[in-house]
C-alpha cells in the first residue's frame, strides 16, 4: 500500500513515516513542526487518548497547510472543528 500525503487535495507519495511531502511540510511553521515531532512519541501502539495530542498537532499542521494554499476557509475551518472533536473523544473514551 503506497502512503500519501496528508496535505488536503495532495496524492503525492512519501514515505509512511513522513505526516507530509516534502513540498507541503516546508508550509507548516517550524514551531508547529516541532509539535508534530515531539507529540508523535507520545503515542502508544493502540489508537486511544496517547493519540490526541498527535492527532490535534498533524491536523493543525494540515490546516496550515491548507491555509496556505488557498482553500476555502470556512470549509477549511469546519474540517478542523470535526478532527479536534475526535481528539477530544480519544480523550474521553479514557475514562
Amino acid at each position: 500500500m503506497i502512503h500519501h500525503c496528508h496535505a488536503l487535495h495532495c496524492k503525492e507519495p512519501c514515505p509512511a513515516r513522513m505526516l507530509m511531502c516534502s513540498t507541503h511540510w516546508g508550509k507548516v511553521s517550524p514551531s508547529m513542526q516541532r509539535e508534530v515531532y515531539r507529540t508523535v512519541k507520545l503515542r502508544g501502539r493502540l489508537i486511544n487518548e496517547t493519540w490526541a495530542p498527535w492527532w490535534r498537532a498533524s491536523h493543525l499542521a494540515i490546516y496550515e497547510v491548507g491555509i496556505s494554499d488557498g482553500l476555502d476557509r470556512p470549509k477549511l475551518d469546519a474540517w478542523l472543528r470535526k478532527k479536534m472533536k475526535f481528539a477530544d473523544n480519544l480523550e474521553k473514551d479514557k475514562d
